[in-house]
Parts: C-alpha cells; structure tokens; sequence
C-alpha cells in the first residue's frame, strides 16, 4: 500500500496547540556551546557535560547535548523504516522515499560514538527480506533483528519472520507453524521470554481495517499460538512492565488519539483492561509522539516533524508516567526539541538514552537523517531502578550451599526420612519465622542439636524455606504445593504467605485441583476459599467425582462435602441431554411441515 506520508504527516500535526505547561523549564540559554565542532561526534555534544560552575543567580547550569550532523551515505526522505538500537549503533532498514513512492530493503548503520557515519551494511550472508515498510524489527537477545510484517510494492501485506543475526550479519527465514496470522502495518512488537508478542496495526484485505487480536509467537519452536483477543490500535507502542503487555498511544479506530493505557497480563492472557489517566500534567496528544519504557516509567517524547507546524506555544518536550503511582510529570520542554524537524526515533527498552533524526530545513529539508540528537534520560531524572535483589541474593546461598559453608541448621522431614536435610541459615530463619525465634529461645533440643524435623514432604519444605528466603511465591509453583504452603501458613501463622496462597488459589482453582483446595481450605479455615471451592465441585461434580483429587479425600472430608449437598441435589445431565434431543426433533418436524406447506401452494398456484 503506497501513501502520501506528508499528507499523513501534516495532517496528524494539523490540530490545534496547547499551551505549555507552567511548569516547564526553557533551557534555550544553555544550548550555546562555541567550543565544539558541530560535525564531530566526539566533542561534549555528543557526550553532555554537567557544568556546575554557578551563574550569576547563584544556580548550577546544565549543559545540555545539541543535534549534531551525521556524515557518510544519505538515506533521503526515508519513512516507513525501522529503527533499532543495540549500544551505540542504530540499524535502519526497509521504508519507502515518500517522494518517489520507491520501496527499500537496504540495511543502513550509524555508529553514534566511533565516527557517526551513515553506513549501509552490503556484505551480509543469507537472503534479506524482500522490500517492505511499516513493518516492526525487534531486538531479541541483544544480538539478533527480529523482523515482522510490512507492506510490499505489490500492495501486499506480509506475514512472514525474517531474522538477522547481528554477529555474523546473516538473515534467515525461520519455517513458522501453528496458526499462520494474517500481515500487518504499523503494528507494534516486543519480545519477553523467548516469545514475539505482535500487539494492534492494521490487516489490509478487500478493505483496511484494525487488528483486534494479539498474535504470539514462540521464537524456539517457531509456532504461533491461537490469537488472544485485545484491543485495536495503530501506529503505537507496545512494552512489558510487571509481566503484563501494555500499549499506549496511537490512533483509535475513529483516528483519534488518546493519553490511554491498555494491558494485558501474559501470565493469563484472559482480560484486557484500560486506563484512562485524567491529569493536568499529560503528554500534549498534537504534534508527533515517540514512546518507550524506562524501568517503571513510560518516557513519551513530543516533536512537531515540520518547523512550519511551531505556533506562539510549541507542545514539545519529555513526559513521564510512573507505572506504579499512575502520575505524568512533565520533565522537559522548550527550544532543545524545536531546532530541527524530528522525523524518526529510535530508544532501546529500559535504556538510559534515546536518539532523534530529523533535519535541518534551512540546509536539507529532505534528509531526515541528516541531523541527530541523543537524550540522556539521567539529566531529566529518568532513572531505570533494577528491581530488588535480596530474595534473589538469599535464595542462591540456599541453592549453592555445596560452595557456602555458612549454614548452620538443617531441616528434615518425618515423612521422607531418607531424604538429606535442607540446610540453612539460622540467621534468616530467625528474621523471617516467628515460630522457629520461640523455639530457638526455648532451650529444646533442636536449639541444641541444630536440627529440627517436620511432618510435611520434603517437596513442601522447600517450598516453605524458600518463601522464607524470597517473600514471595514463585509463579511455577504447582496448585498442590501451594494448598500445602496455605495449611502450614495457617499453622506457622505466617499471614502474608496465607495470603498469597488464598489469592493464587482462586486463581488457578479447576477441575483437578478443586478437591485439594477444599481439602486444604478446611484445614487451615479459610472459610470463603472452602465456600468457593465447594460451589466449584457442585457445579462440576460430575467431571470432579472421577479426578485422582477426589477419591483420595479423607472419609470426613468426602462426609463433609456430602452433608452441604443440597437435599434436592439431582443429576440432571442426560435429561437435559433428553431435553435437547426431543428439542430438535420438534425443530426439524415443524420445518419438514412448514416445507410440505409450501409445496402444497405451489401446486395450487
């Protein structure tokens, strides 16, 4: 599908500006640096120094970096590309001159810090994707380009995966399976555990419509999984934060555009839901937004791609939306992002930089990618904090604890006393299990002999040392092992892990599991998780009754489910199945009669 990309452009910068925030700090006087060589990608432009030197009312000034001129091959007015950072390089690859309508599949290169040269990249191995834009490249491993979708010169939407493997520069064509998709445009992409999660764009058939659904494919069977219902969206960005897919911005199916939020959580894939943040601090929803992820906050980058387009009161500038307060702030506006026309952005996930290309029009208005910018995101105070480390730094000395000679206390359990002790440390012990304190204090024999036996399977306590030691439960933690961590939470009065076991139970409760639940609900009172699991086995009794779960239940047990069945309790499957039967039957007389009918007119006619 070829289109005017200015059209599209200039229409998506047609509405009309809002005021700046009052908040916003111009920085318009500091962006002077007449020392620097503006074409040399080594001076203190490209790396921004913090000059601290006072000024004249006593405040530090901030040196901020300033677009600099790239050098070597021209890519022209290339849109429709993708762009993709790995370090200091940028890859650039397919799109089409929205002059000449011409379509590409050439591989371009900028290494930001060694030269800033422009490259294209002639000598790879393997066949490239055939030409296409709006297609999506992502970065898998730190070291391969994952390419999916496009538009071809026929007009053809593509659904196929190509694959460039950045160390040895060789494309490959991956054989796919499973549910074969539909192509797409203007899609987005990400990668999380070893699966492509292609979110939205758009399927062009006999007509042009948005893509409702999300595509899955696993990266090491290559097979595609069934698509997951979720929400329309165009020309937007896609992350993973707290194991959950979230989208922002774009266009609506009605091409609107919104501050909106919507996700999906990977560990279920069930529910979409959406958040609409209402705040005097938002992103301006004019001009040309850019997005990407920085730890817990979503950076969205506002420019104006068309000098022409500036007003009284340009909207340019950084926002950021802290994922687990829900607050935008604004971080940046004013001239720094309105010395250039901005085309294209390109900010790897979590990273701590972002790049801008655009030109300088007064030079050469058509070389998009002839002037780039690099954003240090510390400067404006986005920070990507590594998620805590102590769980993770507790567990792996209970894990090496052949190569840790500092444990000084071992668990065993009655039930399997074959089995070697768990070692661990006493220390942790004390700090995280009220109980084992007031054995310790006691004066028993295990504060003596330093080893304490326990009735539970050894399965079940490591599962309990290791909540001990991480505080939390782990997501590949089967239902019966975490039934058996709820019962000894009740005895060990551990609240937080009962209640962690209560919430992943109702969760996770089905067929199979429902006997056990119940079971481990009556033991350790949790009387609503034993009402619900209950109610689950009236309503799939007969599918449950046959379940291992279920004829291993305790007599008392099996005596209790019994006594809160109804009195009028009936299996009324095979009626009902009667029922639908004889239902039919009247259906298929009543149209054998109506059809008789209608011939009998036809003859009399």
């Amino acid at each position: 599908m070829v289109f005017n990309a200015t059209a599209r452009l200039k229409q998506l910068c047609s509405c009309s500006i809002q005021p700046v925030n009052p908040f916003s700090i111009y920085y318009t006087h500091i962006l002077m640096n007449n020392n620097s060589n503006p074409n040399s990608p080594r001076t203190n432009v490209n790396t921004p120094s913090r000059d601290r030197t006072p000024s004249s009312n006593g405040l530090p000034v901030i040196q901020y970096s300033k677009p600099i001129r790239t050098i070597g091959e021209r890519l022209a007015s290339l849109v429709g590309a993708s762009l993709t950072t790995v370090g200091d390089v940028i890859y650039v690859f397919g799109g089409f001159d929205q002059y000449s309508d011409e379509i590409y599949n050439k591989l371009y290169k900028l290494d930001y810090k060694n030269s800033c040269q422009w490259t294209q990249v002639i000598y790879t191995k393997g066949e490239p994707p055939e030409k296409r834009h709006d297609h999506s490249a992502t970065l898998w491993n730190g070291d391969k380009l994952v390419i999916f979708g496009g538009n071809s010169e026929e007009d053809i939407n593509f659904n196929d995966v190509a694959v460039l493997d950045l160390n040895s520069m060789t494309w490959w064509h991956p054989k796919v399976n499973g549910y074969i998709p539909e192509g797409r445009i203007r899609h987005s992409a990400s990668i999380y555990r070893d699966s492509l999660y292609i979110a939205g764009g758009i399927n062009v058939g006999s007509t042009a419509r948005f893509a409702d659904s999300l595509l899955v494919l696993d990266l090491t069977s290559w097979e595609w999984e069934q698509p997951i219902p979720f929400i329309s969206r165009a020309q937007h960005i896609s992350f993973i934060y707290d194991s959950r897919l979230y989208i922002y911005g774009g266009l609506l199916e009605d091409m609107s555009r919104s501050n909106q939020l919507a996700f999906i959580d990977l560990n279920t894939t069930h529910h979409t839901s959406q958040i609409d943040i209402t705040s005097p601090f938002v992103p301006s929803l004019y001009g040309q937004r850019f997005a990407q992820i920085c730890g817990d906050q979503l950076v969205v980058l506002v420019t104006l791609p068309f000098k022409e387009e500036l007003m009284e009161n340009p909207v340019t500038g950084v926002w950021a939306l802290d994922l687990l307060s829900m607050q935008w702030k604004c971080k940046e506006s004013g001239s720094r992002y309105e010395s250039c026309s901005w085309h294209c952005f390109s900010m790897k996930e979590n990273d701590s930089y972002f790049y801008l290309f655009g030109t300088n029009d007064d030079d050469e208005p058509d070389e998009f990618y002839a002037m780039v910018l690099r954003v240090e995101l510390e400067e404006l105070g986005i920070v990507a904090i590594p998620p805590p480390q102590l769980g993770n730094d507790l567990i792996s000395m209970l894990i090496n604890q052949h190569q840790n000679q500092a444990t000084d206390f071992s668990i065993k359990s009655s039930k399997e006393p074959d089995y070697p002790p768990i070692f661990v440390h006493r220390l942790v012990l004390l700090a995280r299990w009220p109980y084992f304190v007031n054995l310790m204090g006691s004066g028993m024999a295990e504060s003596i002999s330093n080893t304490m036996t326990m009735s539970e399977p050894i399965s079940t306590l490591k599962g309990f040392i290791k909540y001990l030691y991480t505080d939390t439960l782990d997501d590949n933690d089967d239902t019966e092992l975490i039934a058996d961590l709820m019962v000894m939470s009740h005895i060990y009065l551990l609240p937080r892990l009962l209640a962690l076991c209560v919430r992943r139970l109702f969760d996770t409760m089905d067929i199979e599991s429902a006997s056990k639940i119940y079971h481990s609900a009556s033991l350790s009172e949790q009387r609503g998780l034993q009402q619900a699991s209950l109610h689950y086995i009236f309503q799939h009794f007969g599918a449950i009754s046959h379940t291992v779960g279920f004829r291993q239940l305790p007599r008392p047990i099996l005596f209790q489910i019994w006594d809160d069945m109804p009195t009028n309790a009936a299996i009324v499957g095979q009626q009902i199945q009667q029922m639908q039967q004889n239902h039919n039957i009247d259906v298929n007389n009543e149209e054998e009669e109506e059809d008789e009918e209608e011939d009998d007119e036809d003859m009399d006619a």
